[in-house]
């Protein structure tokens, strides 16, 4: 079983330039025995790689973590205007994400 450091260094060797963030009640502290582990994915504003498969490489690399996993995929404008705005998905990543990678 790899840590979510470790499968986030995974995912990051797989698809360049991007950001892997723990958010949530893990990257809080507060996790509950029903918790997830919330992972945002966030890349560059022009990635090549459809979402919907940054999502599926994400979630493929994660299984080997010690925890279930939830994605999320944003572009680094959308967490920047997030931060702004308060938005709920990415004002809360940009709150509370802690850079895994």
């Amino acid at each position: 079983m790899a840590s979510l450091t470790e499968c986030a260094r995974r995912l990051a060797e797989e698809i360049s330039d991007v950001q892997v963030l723990l958010f949530g009640s893990y990257a809080t502290g507060t996790p509950t025995p029903r918790s997830d582990a919330d992972i945002a994915v966030v890349v560059p504003d022009d990635v090549l790689v459809p979402f919907a498969r940054v999502k599926d490489l994400a979630q493929t690399v994660f299984l080997e973590a010690p925890v279930p996993v939830e994605v999320f995929v944003l572009t680094r404008t959308a967490l920047a205007e997030g931060k702004e705005t308060g938005a709920f998905l990415a004002g809360t990543i940009s709150r509370t994400g802690i850079p895994l990678v």
